[in-house]
């Protein structure tokens, strides 16, 4: 790594994407703010590089959604994102004023979306395009959340999984719903939730909370639960470096060595 290079990791806040890059003798893929290639390895192909508690899997405005070919190829699911943004005015001020009627006009494009995302050839489609770019990155690689970004390199232990195993356990093991409310205060049908055991790992609403983000639609997961499906059900093996594991498929697939194929 050069001094610039150095340099650039430090503060560009993408710091274990260059500490993965370096590990397996790859390249930080300096492209858009959107561009869900962090790295790019030996055989030319792309990782997601994650790492913390929570996962922002994706932010998106009105206008975004309805210009993304890849979302609007997917059933419903841009038409009934949109409606859930329009349940709420276009003013803040007048959300703030007004919050009751808000909720009740999301509840019903919510669990509209709800019912679409939980349709078996959808949940994997939405998987795919919001993990890997609609099958553009080809690995998700992650540092643990017992490992915090401000380790050095040589503490850090990266796992890598495929795109087609991360998207096929996911897609069967968490079970999707709305939220319910939990007290006066709140009411049903303000979120699609995603559960396993018993208990919820992610979540997608619309955001209100700022005049900067307001009507814009996130989906958020918990990132030791979704570690947790992967690592438990997937065997591993660990590569010659012992800071690399590699999970499932991608154990025929990855490889810190030029020749792989």
């Amino acid at each position: 790594m050069t001094s610039e290079q150095a340099s650039l990791k430090k503060i560009s806040g993408h710091i274990n994407e260059y500490d993965f890059a370096e590990l397996i003798s790859g390249e930080v893929n300096l492209g858009s703010p959107t561009d869900k290639k962090d790295v790019i390895d030996l055989q030319h192909r792309s990782h997601s590089v994650k790492g913390g508690t929570w996962w922002q899997i994706f932010l998106y405005a009105r206008s975004r959604l309805l210009t993304n070919t890849i979302f609007r190829g997917l059933g419903n699911i841009a038409d009934l994102m949109i409606q859930c943004i329009d349940a709420f005015p276009e003013d803040r001020n007048d959300y703030l004023a007004d919050k009751q009627s808000a909720k009740i006009r999301l509840q019903e494009p919510m669990r509209l979306l709800k019912q679409e995302i939980e349709k078996p050839n959808i949940f994997p489609a939405l998987l795919e395009k919001s993990l890997f770019n609609g099958g553009e990155v080809n690995y998700l690689s992650i540092l643990p959340h017992t490992l915090p970004n401000t380790l050095s390199i040589a503490e850090k232990h990266f796992h890598v999984f495929s795109q087609r195993d991360v998207v096929d356990l996911l897609s069967t093991h968490l079970e999707i719903q709305n939220s319910r409310a939990r007290n006066r205060h709140q009411m049903d049908a303000q979120k699609v939730i995603f559960r396993f055991n018993n208990r919820n790992l992610g979540e997608i609403e619309i955001r209100t909370d700022s005049p900067t983000h307001y009507r814009e639609i996130k989906w958020r997961v918990h990132a030791p639960a979704i570690f947790g499906i992967l690592t438990s059900n997937l065997e591993s093996v660990t590569l010659a470096n012992q800071q690399i594991s590699v999970y499932g498929t991608a154990r025929n697939q990855f490889s810190i060595n030029v020749q792989a194929g």
